[in-house]
């Protein structure tokens, strides 16, 4: 590794002092720096062999949706909160590293999802938007906007319509996130799958799906009001507006996202830590 990424939340408690020790770390050893504090993280992607993270699953979410063309490690070090993708403390991070430069790399790789929104107007398409997604595409109704009718094509075939706030696809990186708490199931982050999750449903019956990753998802929606529309984002990081005009498309993206795993915790270590399962 002879380039090396550095994005850091700024906001997290310590983080400019673990940055400005890192990049001492780093310079010593004659390793080349691409710093987000100081170079625009646009000029920072496609140069970098690996990335370190600085923050929470947030900073991981936000470099995810900017590497569409670059598949490199990501390292996450986790200076406060959940900490999912984020495995690594502080402390443990010149270990860590000492490990990677040595070629004892753990990387397990991730499911993206993509997401394409097409407008259209008066028969003709108006816009086509793409988003890219680590832990899900959610859409959910916008500002006053009330319910919503929401109709899920998967692999062709309608396989439910009904009236809520919102719809979640979640990778299942992501089926620990937002999904979980709308009542989704957790699910691990090596299968091949999409986790469909309704917002609120006006139907008691209506529970998540878990289809197979291989599977394209079409979504419309009909608000209740003619000027209501619903927004769409990927990963709480980038957003569009969307209406009865507009279809979505959600399938899994070509890329993958490679994570380097911390080499003192396990998934099921971090379910139990992360929500005090018992053992």
């Amino acid at each position: 590794m002879h380039r090396i990424g550095i994005i850091t939340n700024s906001r997290k408690p310590n983080a400019n002092q673990v940055r400005e020790e890192l990049l001492e770390w780093l310079r010593k050893r004659n390793v080349e720096v691409f710093d987000s504090i100081e170079t625009p993280l646009e000029k920072t992607v496609p140069h970098a062999d690996l990335f370190v993270c600085l923050g929470g699953d947030g900073t991981i979410l936000h470099l995810a949706g900017r590497m569409i063309d670059r598949q490199v490690p990501v390292l996450g070090v986790n200076l406060g909160g959940l900490g999912f993708l984020t495995e690594v403390r502080s402390e443990e991070l010149y270990e860590e590293l000492k490990l990677i430069f040595a070629g004892e790399i753990d990387v397990e790789e991730r499911m993206l999802l993509s997401a394409r929104v097409w407008s259209f107007g008066e028969g003709k398409k108006r816009s086509e938007q793409r988003f890219q997604a680590l832990n899900d595409i959610v859409i959910n109704r916008e500002g006053l906007t009330r319910y919503m009718t929401i109709k899920i094509d998967v692999g062709g075939e309608c396989a439910t319509r009904f009236f809520g706030d919102g719809v979640i696809c979640a990778t299942p990186t992501g089926s620990t996130a937002y999904s979980l708490s709308a009542g989704g199931p957790i699910v691990h982050p090596s299968l091949d799958s999409i986790v469909i999750t309704p917002i609120c449903p006006h139907a008691s019956a209506l529970r998540p799906l878990v289809v197979p990753g291989r599977e394209s998802i079409r979504i419309q929606i009909k608000c209740a009001g003619n000027q209501e529309k619903a927004l769409l984002t990927a990963d709480g990081q980038m957003d569009a507006q969307i209406d009865e005009q507009s279809t979505v498309e959600v399938t899994r993206s070509e890329n993958r996202f490679k994570l380097v795993k911390s080499s003192k915790r396990t998934y099921f270590g971090t379910l139990r830590e992360k929500f005090d399962f018992p053992a």
